[in-house]
């Protein structure tokens, strides 16, 4: 080869290096901008949407003692904004709108947050507690994130969840499931929030769903409306009145199948409590609820059940039942003992009718959030 010809090839070296130097500077810049883009358009969605239900509101308060005039308002709205702007201005839609202006508020320019100032003594009783939005740091926040916030109807509840999903950095996707294993419920009820909080750091996010991960521990169901003293019955009957409910506090894809569901043994009947299928564990999932602590007799009467199950209702194609037992106290040991090494899977799990005191609570929450922002763990 002359000198000639290698010059030339080490200039052409050259070149194609500088040349995949410039390609990844601009690589990086439209990635950034595309990025930018992404998250500007997302913010002003969010801010769209906020500003539509505050035009709502507002116009619904000038009438209020017009009798039916919000409903009416509503439905006009959205056959209008719907055959111009299409799907996404339906009433369902405007009515999230409306909640997402009385549960949270973002922060304005001075001159719109006096005129806020000025309207705030004619929002709604809920809006007293409404979260403060600020986009320079919950930029990462779209609206998919904030519907689902506005599905949590408590105010502590829905903070939280803000809190988290925006120090955290969550996905709506994790977002989703941090909700439906009941993060909060864990967190207000641990005595240990140390512990808990490490025990979430080693388990971080999760694609694959298992049937440990969709349940949660513990259930709160307040909603039921029991006294202090019930029965088992009462318990089960009070559950199929506030069915919906349920099966929002079980978390999602559970569907219910029967109550009292008969197997036929011997000559002897026994009555499961309740029976669901879960679409994506893709299983039958039996419940049996108990009041009291767990116990050995406990595990073998849903071993019995689930074993019935596997031999009269499993299905080509899906996978094994699964059985959850709700009791109202459990200890750790005897759970750890006997689920190890059982022939079916299983979880027990407690069950609260009433939730804790709210400072107790909030301090909790604090005391959670605080350990996170230390990096104490």
């Amino acid at each position: 080869m002359t000198v000639g010809k290698r010059n030339s090839l080490a200039q052409g070296s050259t070149y194609l290096s500088a040349v995949a130097g410039v390609a990844a500077e601009i690589r990086n810049l439209i990635e950034s901008a595309r990025s930018h883009v992404a998250a500007s358009a997302n913010l002003a969605l969010v801010n769209l949407y906020w500003n539509i239900g505050r035009v709502i509101t507002q116009d619904i308060q000038k009438d209020e003692k017009r009798a039916g005039y919000g409903d009416l308002l509503m439905e006009r709205l959205a056959t209008m904004l719907t055959r111009d702007f299409g799907s996404g201005y339906s009433i369902h839609n405007l009515r999230d709108m409306r909640r997402f202006h009385d549960m949270f508020e973002i922060r304005q320019t001075p001159s719109a947050e006096l005129d806020e100032e000025r309207k705030r003594q004619t929002v709604s009783a809920e809006s007293c507690e409404r979260i403060r939005i600020d986009f320079r740091k919950h930029y990462r926040l779209g609206w998919s994130h904030y519907r689902l916030l506005l599905s949590q109807g408590d105010s502590v509840r829905r903070m939280f969840y803000f809190e988290q999903v925006a120090n955290q950095r969550w996905s709506v996707r994790e977002l989703r499931r941090q909700i439906d294993r009941g993060l909060f419920e864990r967190v207000a009820l641990s005595k240990d929030s140390r512990q808990l909080v490490i025990r979430e750091k080693q388990k971080g996010p999760v694609e694959i769903v298992r049937y440990d991960d969709v349940f949660k521990d513990p259930y709160v169901l307040d909603f039921l409306g029991l006294k202090d003293s019930y029965s088992e019955k009462d318990l089960e009957a009070a559950i199929i009145r506030n069915l919906e409910q349920f099966l929002s506090e079980l978390g999602t894809d559970f569907c219910f199948i029967k109550r009292q569901y008969p197997m036929r043994i011997d000559d002897d009947d026994y009555f499961l409590d309740l029976l669901f299928f879960h679409r994506s564990l893709n299983c039958l999932v039996a419940i049996e609820l108990k009041i009291g602590t767990f116990t050995a007799a406990d595990k073998s009467q849903m071993d019995l059940y689930l074993a019935w199950l596997k031999e009269h209702e499993w299905r080509r194609g899906e996978n094994e039942p699964v059985g959850l037992i709700l009791c109202t106290s459990k200890r750790r040991q005897h759970v750890e003992l006997l689920l190890r090494h059982g022939p079916h899977k299983m979880k027990v799990a407690e069950y609260l009718t009433k939730m804790p005191d709210k400072r107790i609570l909030e301090a909790r929450l604090r005391m959670y959030g605080n350990l996170l922002k230390e990096g104490a763990v």
